[in-house]
């Protein structure tokens, strides 16, 4: 084996990581899987504008939602990527990032007179998410897609 064809095999390997990646993101970001997120995180923060015994009774329409949503994630996906540490406090400081967020939006809201501050801003930071997110998924995929048709050019 030679020199180039050592390159040749690692390079393959690496174009093939980013492909799996690439598909990894563009199913994971998918509108069924990025609303029904929306719809988890929605109902979550606007719940804290229910009344006492309500806002505890959405916790289980939630929890049901998330499990189906990640049974039939796992159960459909092509590919299947091993959760990393570093993906992992990505996901955590994401969400602190969204608390956060929401925290400020909704004593904004709250400042203004808005009746209703915590679903107000539960639904602007899901609509921005989702817009986000898909956008962001876009850009990945699209990124791939040129990086595999410049490789197989060479």
């Amino acid at each position: 084996m030679t020199f180039h064809d050592v390159q040749d095999a690692l390079e393959d390997v690496r174009r093939r990581g980013e492909q799996v990646h690439a598909e990894h993101v563009r199913y994971g970001l998918s509108w069924p899987y990025l609303l029904a997120e929306a719809l988890l995180v929605f109902a979550a923060f606007a719940s804290y504008d229910l009344p006492n015994p309500w806002g505890g009774v959405v916790l289980f329409p939630s929890l049901l939602l998330a499990a189906g949503t990640i049974a039939v994630y796992l159960r459909k996906a092509r590919v299947r990527m091993p959760l990393t540490h570093r993906d992992a406090l990505y996901g955590v400081a994401a969400g602190l990032g969204l608390v956060g967020l929401f925290r400020l939006l909704s004593d904004v809201a709250g400042a203004v007179g808005v009746l209703v501050p915590h679903v107000v801003a539960a639904a602007a930071l899901c609509v921005a998410g989702v817009l986000s997110a898909h956008k962001w998924g876009a850009v990945v995929v699209a990124r791939e897609q040129r990086r595999s048709d410049e490789s197989g050019r060479r």
